[in-house]
């Protein structure tokens, strides 16, 4: 079994300052079925190739068949409180929002319930090498969706709708600054992944591991210095390397054992591999700085 997509589902937002919910759950497509799959990670990185720690504990379903008809899905971005963004192939952007636990459920009925499933909130989403978010979570309410166009520009669009149907796209996209330019340069990279709070993570074809924290409001700057340049940003800086064997590359925030970033790879035979970052982007390209906790790039699972 291989996966088309897989992604984090962007932990979700709390009305108080409760910390943040739905830590460690992933969805994954499978590449030969279109089936849409539960996974719910609540290890700390111990190896473990087997995928047994962390993924099997009692109701954890990790696994489980939520969906089915998801394999002609060009791009599946998780966009927090549960909701699945999807690009299909003539550029709709369609939203989904799963409430479940990962019972299994081939049809798709449950977890599914609220009354926006499937529908087009957007479209001309097909056609950029690069999308990815800073989802819902903690106090943000709203949804950043990130986009790299053919030239290598950083495009930006804040949705803070829930799903009503609107293919022109102006519902939820309603604030001053969508699709405006904030950056360039981001053209030659293999994965481009949202960590929560503004930040990504890019991997450029030499395998280097990069950093970028957007702290803008979407204002227009194609020279990327409003939001990525103020003191203590560390944008560009360069945290790792050695990322150059990997099929996907997927991740989110985390406050459990404090703040951090979480991320995860697939190796090209399908071996599912871990890392937690607790750093801001401080230069270092060893890979030490930030990785500094037990478990880092170890195996926690396979098949995928």
């Amino acid at each position: 079994m291989s996966m088309k997509h897989i992604f984090y589902g962007g932990n979700g937002t709390t009305p108080v300052d409760s910390g943040l919910p739905l830590i460690g759950r992933s969805f994954s497509v499978n590449e030969d079925t279109g089936a849409l799959l539960f996974w719910h990670y609540t290890g700390r990185g111990e190896p473990d190739p087997t995928g047994a720690k962390g993924f099997t504990g009692p109701g954890n379903n990790s696994g489980n068949q939520i969906g089915r008809g998801f394999g002609s899905m060009l791009r599946m971005l998780g966009g927090g409180d549960g909701i699945i963004l999807a690009i299909q192939p003539n550029g709709d952007l369609t939203f989904f929002q799963y409430t479940g636990n990962g019972e299994q459920d081939e049809t798709g009925t449950l977890g599914f319930e609220g009354p926006n499933q499937g529908t087009v909130i957007g479209n001309g989403f097909h056609s950029f090498p690069h999308v990815f978010v800073s989802p819902r979570e903690g106090h943000a309410t709203g949804m950043t969706i990130f986009l790299v166009n053919e030239a290598g520009d950083l495009l930006f669009f804040r949705y803070s709708g829930n799903g009503e149907p609107d293919p022109t796209g102006t519902l939820g996209f309603e604030g001053p600054n969508q699709g405006n330019q904030i950056g360039r340069g981001f053209r030659n990279f293999r994965h481009i992944v949202g960590v929560g709070g503004g930040a990504f993570l890019a991997v450029p074809e030499n395998g280097d591991l990069l950093w970028f924290q957007y702290t803008g409001q979407g204002e227009q700057d194609p020279t990327g210095a409003n939001g990525f340049t103020e003191p203590g940003n560390n944008s560009g800086n360069h945290i790792g390397r050695g990322f150059t064997d990997f099929r996907h590359l997927f991740g989110g925030s985390t406050d459990q054992g404090g703040r951090a970033r979480i991320f995860y790879g697939v190796k090209e035979n399908g071996d599912l591999l871990f890392w937690r970052y607790e750093g801001n982007g401080e230069q270092d390209p060893t890979g030490t700085l930030g990785f500094e906790t037990g478990f880092q790039g170890t195996q926690i699972g396979n098949g995928f």
